[in-house]
């Protein structure tokens, strides 16, 4: 019987070390998905996520996506035949982003300098991202360093999220969302499973529990 395969997708520039506690059941066999270059500032996010699904060398992959690699995964989805989608959080549609990330945030980000932008990013990410353990926090420390230098990719994507307006929801879909998620709170979102007190790096520090979900759901 040949594997099933499974394509994982980060969240904002992260690398695949953010899925390294995820088990996956017997039969699956994993492939990463990196983030690549944007072609202009404004790129529409579909036409990213063609360019990106290009790297998928398996036909009717199970899609999992962190964050904004869940959105990219949806997007995927709607190009090409998948299994499934999973989301771990993240959104499904523009109707589960908070009102506040609204056109104001978009024009906030088109007009202020990078220093403005990315000067606090720092803080803001290890506020959003909550981390609990010395090894998370190295992870973290070593991704923003990573994405100093590469504002342009930055904007990049957080103008996609701020202007996605997907209201397509794939047929096959799980959607698992911690109770405290900061960046894509609870309450405008409708999650098929819930971590109670899960934060947006339940990835690494929920592992188990979420592990528990994929092995019933696959």
């Amino acid at each position: 019987m040949s594997n099933k395969h499974i394509y994982l997708i980060s969240g904002l520039g992260a690398d695949e070390r953010v899925f390294q506690n995820l088990e996956f059941p017997e039969g699956y066999e994993t492939h990463f998905l990196p983030w690549i270059k944007p072609l202009s500032h404004d790129e529409p996010i579909e036409e990213y996520a063609a360019r990106m699904a290009r790297r998928i060398l398996h036909p009717n992959p199970v899609m999992l996506g962190l964050s904004f690699g869940g959105m990219m995964s949806i997007e995927i989805a709607r190009q090409q035949p998948v299994e499934k989608v999973i989301l771990l959080s993240s959104i499904k549609h523009k109707r589960e982003l908070p009102p506040y990330y609204n056109k104001l945030a978009k024009r906030l980000l088109k007009n202020l300098p990078d220093k403005l932008v990315f000067g606090q990013r720092q803080f803001i990410v290890r506020l959003f991202m909550q981390t609990s353990t010395e090894q998370e926090r190295q992870l973290l420390q070593d991704y923003l360093y990573s994405q100093n230098k590469d504002h342009f990719y930055m904007r990049w994507a957080l103008n996609a999220v701020l202007s996605w307006q997907n209201e397509w929801v794939p047929p096959s879909l799980i959607h698992i969302h911690g109770s405290n998620d900061r960046p894509f709170p609870r309450r405008f979102v409708q999650p098929t499973h819930t971590i109670i007190k899960g934060g947006h790096f339940m990835v690494m520090n929920r592992a188990r529990e979420i592990n528990r979900i994929l092995e019933r759901e696959l």
